[in-house]
């Protein structure tokens, strides 16, 4: 079973460093004011890049489907990899707080996926361990987010 040390350097220290505006965003939903700009501000910025990073993990798909030489029908791998770019979208439209859920259950619904394609062999087994701790995070941090908000309300 691979480990988190099992992860090439390149791909550990990219996707964690893709988390610091999830992070930020959760922090920023605590630290400022909701009355503020900075606040509204943090949120949006959050809820962007969720959109930004669920679109990604749908089209990683779109990319193991298109370098596959075979003639086995594609509708499986192709119809999932626009999912994700359909929920970020629908996030994109909503109201903060809907958002903020969309992206964590396509998050979610995107981590599921994946470690499904591991198990099937599509993807390294790498790819599972760091997709889990990425998924974990980003999922806590906009969930910092949409606790703050309904909290509010």
């Amino acid at each position: 079973m691979a480990t988190l040390s099992d992860v090439p350097a390149p791909a550990r220290a990219l996707g964690f460093a893709g988390l610091i505006p999830f992070v930020a965003g959760g922090l920023g939903a605590w630290a400022f004011e909701p009355t503020s700009t900075w606040w509204l501000y943090v949120l949006n910025a959050q809820v962007l890049y969720g959109c930004m990073i669920l679109s990604f993990l749908g089209a990683v798909h779109w990319g193991r489907a298109l370098a596959e030489d075979t003639d086995r029908p594609l509708w499986g791998p192709l119809g999932w990899s626009v999912m994700p770019s359909l929920l970020a979208w629908t996030a994109a439209l909503a109201a903060s707080d809907l958002s903020i859920a969309i992206l964590v259950i396509g998050l979610l619904a995107a981590y599921l996926t994946d470690r499904r394609a591991v198990t099937l062999g599509w993807f390294p087994e790498w790819y599972g361990v760091l997709r889990r701790y990425l998924s974990v995070i980003a999922v806590l941090a906009l969930g910092a987010s949409l606790i703050r908000l309904l909290a509010l309300a």
